[in-house]
């Protein structure tokens, strides 16, 4: 009578490496479904406005809804995961030209914009043309894509929430 032989409770080198990668691929093909290639667009460009993810979670509209660990395990996973960076940006190429100005549009004021935006006064009554020259002197501020009309809405904001210079 021989008798059986327990198995070992420490899995070989190479099983674990496989349940390891098992795991990863299990989580690259979760995300690939959640994320689409203009949730991916809108939080590139959000973030490199505004150099802070939980001002992202905060203030983007995403296709669903994402938690601040997801944002920031998306960005992380966009900028050094070969894998998903490899299906991330073919994906994004082929979006139609009006959805890629839709999505920035979107893309958040950065401090250093709605800090030109708070010196035009409270009391003024700003033009389109104010706010046109305004892009035209600070180029270098300004998100590409902003238009007049866009920052003279963002303005009426802070003004409603009295957060220019000359308001208290």
């Amino acid at each position: 009578v021989s008798t059986p032989i327990a198995p070992s409770p420490v899995p070989t080198p190479g099983l674990a490496k496989r349940m390891k990668k098992s795991k990863q691929s299990l989580q690259v093909t979760k995300d690939l479904g959640r994320w689409k290639p203009a949730d991916d667009l809108l939080l590139i460009n959000a973030v490199l406005q505004t150099n802070d993810l939980t001002s992202v979670h905060l203030g983007v509209k995403f296709s669903c809804r994402f938690n601040l660990r997801e944002i920031q395990e998306r960005w992380y996973a966009l900028l050094y995961d070969p894998i998903i960076s490899k299906l991330a940006c073919p994906a994004m190429r082929p979006l139609h030209p009006e959805a890629i100005a839709a999505i920035q549009s979107k893309v958040l004021f950065s401090k250093a914009e709605e800090q030109l935006l708070t010196k035009v006064g409270s009391t003024s009554q700003p033009t389109l043309d104010t706010f046109q020259e305004l892009l035209h002197k600070h180029p270098e501020v300004f998100y590409p894509s902003r238009t007049p009309k866009a920052l003279q809405l963002h303005w009426q904001l802070m003004k409603q929430y009295y957060l220019l210079d000359d308001q208290t």
